[in-house]
């Protein structure tokens, strides 16, 4: 086994592994420099996969960015979208009122081919309950697999393919919707308006899982970016906890693996979703980073989560040391004990100003890693 994607869903199956997986994103790292025309030599006119490939680091083929495997349309909705100086608004037209939102983007999220961070959500009061319950009753879900299929075969066996599901329903309404601050003052005052809309985003996820299951992708990314503030332990139970259950027995069914992008500071539900079924959690980000510690994590999962992460972005930039990187690397390897159902990964990408050489020194590092608890040290 020495293909980086069997490496990889060996992993997560908790399977023997001659060689600890290697699979990163540096889509920010690379979108980035490309763009502003500092790309290190010799890979000035690389594309990122082909600089991938040379460093020998598994492909990450990103869902939430990439080509999906399904896609939303909108019937009887009217959306315009603008966008001028990095600042997008959209304006959406339902027979029951008109809903617009406001997205903003740095200029170096710009030059990273980043995402923005939304200012003005489109609920801003009950009066808008039956404009956005509108909108998701009549979002049409339908499959796009002949065209993700070309996209998992454009990795091959240097990577792996992750499509992202989405959020779940009630986290949707919070970080798309109508924000944090406003869900919680909404379930307070009109708790049954918002069931209603977690149930009508419930029926199109729902659509969606089933074509997850039928994908030509063997594991599937649902959900993401959690905080252990804004989704505590009983609101992640009531929300959440019960479509993950539900999730991994489709998945399971279909062959298929489930996994969560994990990048927040969420050491309070780390137990929970174990406990739910799911079976990776990738971008794990541990301490500087969060408050997260590999080795109690390792202590905690044990044989039942594999771990996709462990290397905070912080560690490559020039914040740390050369000393202090190396120290890092000792340090994680030590912390995990035995190697298996381990991917190593960043948490979650390549910041832009990592230093390249870095990057190279891990991908270096991860030959020397095998699995099974057998590991060389770190020079």
């Amino acid at each position: 086994m020495t293909n980086h994607r069997d490496l990889a869903l060996a992993a997560m199956r908790g399977e023997a592994v001659d060689r600890v997986p290697f699979s990163a994103r540096m889509d920010l790292w690379y979108s980035y420099h490309r763009n502003c025309g500092t790309l290190p030599a010799p890979y000035e006119h690389a594309e990122l996969w082909d600089i991938q490939r040379d460093l020998d680091i598994g492909i990450f083929g990103f869902g939430a960015w990439d080509i999906s495997f399904y896609k939303s349309q909108f019937a009887d909705v009217e959306i315009d979208t603008s966008t001028k100086y990095g600042e997008t608004v959209t304006y959406i037209v339902t027979p029951y009122g008109e809903l617009s939102s406001v997205d903003v983007m740095s200029e170096e999220m710009m030059d990273a081919a980043g995402t923005a961070a939304r200012t003005v959500f489109p609920f801003k009061s009950p009066a808008d309950y039956d404009a956005l319950e509108y909108l998701f009753d009549h979002t049409k879900i339908t499959e796009n697999y002949d065209v993700y299929g070309r996209f998992v075969e454009s990795i091959g066996t240097d990577g792996i393919a992750l499509p992202f599901s989405g959020h779940l329903p009630a986290h949707q309404l919070m970080i798309k919707y109508m924000g944090y601050e406003q869900f919680y003052y909404e379930l307070y005052e009109n708790e049954a308006r918002v069931e209603r809309l977690i149930s009508a985003i419930q029926r199109q996820q729902s659509e969606i899982l089933d074509l997850a299951s039928r994908c030509p992708a063997q594991a599937i990314e649902i959900g993401a970016n959690y905080d252990e503030e804004m989704t505590p332990p009983p609101v992640f139970e009531r929300f959440f906890a019960p479509f993950y259950r539900d999730a991994r027995e489709v998945l399971s069914k279909a062959g298929k693996i489930l996994v969560v992008h994990g990048d927040g500071e969420m050491r309070v539900l780390l137990k929970l979703l174990m406990e739910c079924g799911v079976q990776v959690v990738e971008a794990l980000t541990p301490q500087p980073m969060t408050t997260i510690d590999l080795r109690q994590t390792r202590e905690l999962w044990k044989d039942r989560v594999t771990m996709w992460g462990g290397l905070p972005s912080v560690i490559f930039t020039p914040v740390f040391s050369e000393s202090e990187f190396e120290s890092y690397l000792q340090s994680m390897t030590d912390a995990l004990g035995p190697l298996d159902r381990f991917i190593l990964g960043f948490g979650d990408n390549a910041p832009t100003d990592a230093l390249f050489d870095r990057i190279r020194r891990v991908a270096e590092h991860s030959r020397s890693l095998t699995g099974g608890g057998a590991h060389t040290n770190v020079r």
